[in-house]
């Protein structure tokens, strides 16, 4: 009996010191602590042993990709949020502004295309139709000389003129003695008759002659650029010009959009329902782009996540495998799992390269806290 009992003694010793990490997991699940320095667990070749964190099935540090000055902080940590919902608000007066400013440009270059496509109305077109007539009357009464009513008028207001002149000129001949002649009146109407009776004089003149090739080419170009204005009006807008008005249009949709894009960008809201978990800014606080002002967590379940898994342990890890977890914070709390995803980029550090597993539990606790720390065992 004694022989037994050291042989089996012998057995025990022999396994302990070829799997001393099966014999240390033991007492972890049995115990609820683990018997692992601080340094990087151990690993045997038929488990990956490693440190591991807690974290929520989503989560984001929240950021403005804009500057600016907080002028609204509308939840507290701790609150519940919802997908789309505002969380902080910039002071937005410049870029409501900008809006408004591109809303009135893209009503200009509108209307600006819709009066181009309706073309000329109708009273514009009688207007344009009245010049065409009035120049070509002018160009017919060129054409056929003065007329005999105009030639009696004129004759008429010479012999006046004449008439004018001559009284004139005896009302000076009448104080030609005085020193101050250039002075009087009678000076001064003799001055203002003749230079009628001259421009009477040359007028009927004129009409004696007939129009002359000047007078008929102006007033044949008269009736040219009347008729180019009508058919350029009745024409309406040409296609190049119409194509112009469109890309204006859409240039100044596109500033809107980019306006609207723009003030959009001064409230941050939450990208998906979950909890505040830190909020680090402040109405009045200036904010740069990119800066962390909020941090936002899905709550509603939580995965384990280890970020240390050396390119050695990483090769013989497997979506999938079954994993056994233990926490810290909780040394009666032993979970089980599955390798959710493995990093295929890993990270430089310090003791080399490390790899992200990130492990689903089976169950869930409601004691697990963000960040607690935990230790798993991966098969």
């Amino acid at each position: 009996m004694d022989k037994l009992k050291v042989i089996a003694l012998c057995l025990a010793l022999l396994a302990a010191a070829v799997y001393p990490w099966a014999y240390g997991y033991q007492d972890v699940v049995a115990q609820g602590t683990a018997p692992i320095e601080a340094t990087k667990p151990s690993t045997s070749e038929q488990h990956v042993l490693t440190k591991a964190r807690v974290v929520p099935i989503r989560s984001a540090t929240l950021s403005f990709p804009i500057e600016g000055i907080v002028a609204e902080v509308l939840v507290s940590e701790g609150d519940q949020v919802k997908a789309g919902q505002v969380l902080i608000r910039l002071d937005s007066g410049r870029q409501q502004a900008a809006v408004l400013q591109a809303k009135a440009e893209l009503r200009r270059a509108r209307a600006q295309l819709a009066e181009l496509k309706a073309g000329p109305r109708p009273e514009e077109i009688a207007i344009a139709e009245a010049a065409v007539m009035n120049a070509q009357a002018r160009l017919q009464k060129v054409l056929e000389g003065p007329s005999e009513a105009e030639l009696t008028a004129a004759r008429i207001d010479l012999a006046n003129a004449e008439a004018a002149l001559r009284t004139a000129q005896s009302n000076y001949d009448a104080i030609s003695w005085r020193n101050d002649l250039a002075a009087t009146a009678q000076s001064f109407a003799l001055d203002k008759a003749t230079k009628t009776y001259t421009a009477i004089k040359a007028r009927l003149d004129e009409l004696l002659r007939g129009p002359s090739e000047a007078d008929m080419a102006i007033a044949r170009s008269e009736v040219r650029e009347a008729q180019a204005n009508l058919e350029l009006l009745r024409a309406g807008a040409r296609p190049e010009t119409i194509a112009v008005a469109e890309a204006e249009v859409a240039a100044t949709e596109a500033a809107l959009e980019q306006a609207v894009a723009t003030l959009a960008e001064t409230e941050l809201r939450a990208p998906f329902t979950g909890t505040i978990a830190a909020l680090n800014v402040s109405v009045g606080e200036y904010v740069a782009p990119g800066m962390p002002v909020a941090v936002l967590g899905d709550l509603s379940a939580w995965l384990i996540e280890t970020r240390d898994v050396t390119e050695q342990d990483v090769v013989r890890v497997q979506p999938g495998a079954p994993v056994t977890i233990t926490f810290d914070a909780i040394p009666d709390l032993t979970l089980t799992g599955r390798v959710s995803t493995i990093s295929l980029v890993g990270e430089e550090t310090a003791d080399g390269v490390v790899y992200t597993v990130t492990i689903i539990p089976d169950l869930q606790d409601s004691r697990l806290r963000w960040n607690m720390s935990a230790l798993v065992s991966i098969e």
